[in-house]
């Protein structure tokens, strides 16, 4: 019955009614122009905004089909397909809270139209929904998942997570089920997941409308719509508004998460780790009808005219700038004027199209204005808003390493500076091999030797604009390009492969795969060139796990000596959850309940400049046989050369060493091939590696105890890694002479 519209309810009598009902909003054009406040009231009728529209009108069969006629987005049951039916609606789509979750509906991954890629301005998600399941079956409350294509982190077998979904959750202290709705974008950002958009987690947005929930066993109609330009959120609740938000800068919904590899689900969460844990948590009982996504909000935010609250976008001097405000429920033409305020010489507001534009003259702001609109109705809003005119400068603050041998190309990154632009060396000489372009700012050649080159670079803009920055070109050891196994190699992590849940010892033992410390999903992103690694991001559950009580990863099976090494990349100085990122852990079996024998970590501790270095903790069995604090800003005694090269500053990809000789009972540190630190018999003892104990292997996180999928993971405790780590090689020899 696909494409087919239902008897009961002649679809093309609705058409009439509903292009009748359209109501022309200017400057608006990713709003609800076409909305009739009663549309929700009737079954759906398929126009130029729906992007996908599920009637569920089959009744029978194991499939239910898009509306709109594309076969890709067919729904089929984990096992079987139930179905009810409604009053003047026909067939629904009726669900089980079941053990082999047999009743959901299943869809495409990562498709475009279900990932709401389509929606590039604004979307509705909307269902009908009946709710007879249990309460507080779910973690203690109600989660009844409606649709979407991320799953709580329950369903991912392997593969990527993300992805949004919208549902009906109630807290333990609330009656009723509300709807709400979760975002997940590309794990390269921070706040990528917007998770609160719900009256139970803020409900300080809660718009006071009743009822705003269900306690019924009746039909309701749920939707949350969502605009890109004041990335607004809101959700409705029988067509009446009850709760909205803007989220603030820096929780953007920024739809571009490279792939998503959760099926789009209908009716709950499929449940597919074995064994499986939160058994039928998120699954819908009762029925749902009418699931429909559409690139506009379908149902108006305001009743009359108000302007959107949005922030304007900063400015550049002498740089053109033209920036449309918009308004919403406007009745015929907005008129709009400057109220209060002024705006940055050489900008004006243009009163009948609301538009800001023209060249900035000066550099300076944040300049407020408020500005004011006006309908042919009379009515009028009016809204502060505020413009930065920004000076133009240099973003480079670093440079990656380049490889002696290798080709090399970096260009320079500039904002708020107008072309053409001059570059210029002002301090510091290139290597030989090497140019910098005067008119790109790119910074090409082959170097020939290690060394680490300070060099102080200058850009002029075409209106005299200068900005400065000092930087340190480094130049490693070719063979640290390639991190590969050979016949001293006793262990080898290098994250490739299609799998992202398992990642085995390139050497083959299986005993020392790596798996997620919780369902996270692959995190992995790519380094140019090189491949794809994993991203931590400092909460402990984006970490991996090994084995435990292993020789290998205990260092047992390198009597005479060993190196451990690592590529790696430090996050900023702030995590993502805003907490200074002050120490990190690398890899390592010792973990924060002191268990295991040791750690390699990132610390900035009592460093004199800031810069965080690696460092090492080593267990013995007796607390007189502890070596902890191997580091350079702890143990300062052992510094080789400059302390200011044995430190990080940026955030680009490093090589960081351990190695150690038992014969000599020496430890060293290397950086980028460098030799930075070394020690003999610190605190006059010798190392002893006769330490038993529990605890697993693990990187990126510092686990509070056994973690596989869960588990005791040190969920954004102290010491988690924040940044990317590439390939891990233990090796049972020295490497690196450290030159």
């Amino acid at each position: 019955m696909r494409g087919q519209v239902r008897l009961n309810m002649p679809r093309s009598a609705l058409t009439v009614v509903f292009m009748a009902t359209l109501a022309f909003t200017l400057h608006l054009p990713h709003a609800a122009r076409a909305a009739d406040p009663s549309d929700w009231m009737r079954p759906f009728v398929p126009d130029e905004h729906t992007v996908v529209l599920y009637h569920f009108d089959e009744g029978r069969g194991n499939e239910a089909h898009d509306a709109m006629g594309d076969p890709a987005l067919t729904l089929r049951p984990h096992r079987e397909a139930l179905w009810g039916s409604r009053e003047g609606f026909g067939a629904t789509a009726r669900f089980e809270r079941r053990e082999d979750d047999g009743t959901i509906r299943i869809g495409p991954a990562n498709n475009d139209k279900l990932q709401l890629r389509t929606c590039r301005r604004a979307w509705t998600v909307e269902a009908w929904v009946r709710y007879t399941g249990p309460y507080g079956k779910d973690w203690g409350n109600t989660y009844g998942n409606i649709c979407g294509s991320d799953e709580e982190g329950l369903s991912l077998p392997t593969g990527m997570r993300g992805g949004w979904h919208l549902a009906l959750h109630n807290s333990r202290a609330v009656e009723g089920l509300a709807p709400m709705a979760r975002f997940i974008g590309s794990k390269a950002r921070p706040d990528s997941d917007v998770n609160r958009i719900s009256p139970y987690y803020e409900p300080g947005h809660d718009t006071g409308v009743r009822p705003a929930a269900i306690t019924d066993e009746n039909w309701h109609h749920v939707a949350w719509q969502f605009r890109y330009e004041d990335q607004l959120h809101v959700l409705l609740f029988d067509g009446k508004i009850i709760w909205r938000t803007s989220l603030p800068a820096g929780k953007d919904v920024i739809n571009d998460a490279p792939r998503c590899d959760i099926p789009f689900l209908v009716g709950g969460f499929l449940h597919s780790q074995d064994p499986p844990f939160h058994l039928n948590a998120g699954n819908f009982e009762g029925e749902i009808d009418e699931i429909r996504i559409s690139d506009v909000l379908r149902y108006p935010v305001n009743d009359r005219l108000a302007i959107v609250r949005r922030e304007l976008p900063d400015a550049a001097l002498q740089g053109k700038y033209a920036e449309q405000l918009s308004a919403d429920a406007a009745t015929g033409k907005v008129v709009w004027d400057l109220i209060a305020g002024s705006l940055p010489a050489g900008l004006d507001l243009d009163g009948p199209s609301g538009t800001i534009r023209g060249a900035p003259k000066t550099v300076g702001g944040p300049h407020e204005v408020t500005v004011r609109a006006t309908d042919q109705a009379g009515d009028t809003d009016q809204h502060t808003v505020s413009l930065r005119v920004r000076p133009g400068r240099l973003l480079t603050q670093s440079l990656p390493v380049a490889f002696v041998g290798g080709e090399y190309l970096h260009p320079m990154q500039t904002e708020f500076m107008s072309q053409p632009l001059a570059w210029q060396i002002i301090s510091g000489r290139l290597p030989q091999g090497f140019t910098f372009d005067s008119k790109t700012g790119r910074l090409s050649g082959v170097a020939s030797r290690t060394l680490i080159q300070p060099l102080g670079i200058e850009v002029k803009d075409a209106h005299g604009q200068v900005d400065r920055v000092q930087l340190a070109f480094t130049v490693v050891p070719a063979e640290l390009r390639s991190i590969e196994p050979e016949g001293n190699t006793v262990a080898l992590w290098d994250w490739q492969g299609p799998d992202g849940k398992l990642f085995r010892d390139v050497m083959g033992d299986e005993s020392l795969t790596l798996t997620w410390v919780n369902m996270i999903g692959d995190t992995r992103m790519p380094r140019e060139g090189w491949g794809v690694y994993p991203l931590l991001i400092g909460g402990g559950e984006y970490g991996f796990t090994g084995p435990q009580q292993n020789d290998k990863v205990d260092l047992r099976t390198c009597p005479d000596a060993w190196t451990v090494e690592v590529w790696l990349k430090r996050g900023g100085p702030v995590d993502h959850y805003g907490r200074k990122f002050d120490y990190g852990h690398i890899c390592g079996t010792y973990d924060s309940s002191k268990r295991g024998v040791w750690e390699l970590y990132l610390s900035d501790h009592e460093s004199p400049d800031g810069s965080m270095a690696p460092g090492v903790h080593f267990l013995g069995a007796e607390e007189e046989q502890a070596l902890m604090d191997l580091h350079p800003w702890k143990r300062p005694d052992g510094i080789i050369g400059q302390p200011h090269h044995a430190g990080i500053r940026d955030t680009e990809w490093h090589h960081v060493a351990w190695q150690y000789d038992s014969a000599l009972d020496t430890h060293q540190l290397l950086l980028d091939g460098r030799l930075i630190w070394q020690i003999k018999s610190p605190d006059g003892r010798k190392l002893v590696n006769n330490r038993r104990h529990d605890a697993q292997f693990s990187v990126g996180s510092r686990l509070t105890g056994f973690a596989r999928y869960g588990g005791r993971f040190n969920y954004r405790g102290w010491g988690n890694y924040y940044g990317q780590i590439g390939e891990i090689r233990i090796s049972n020899v020295r490497r690196y002479r450290g030159e």
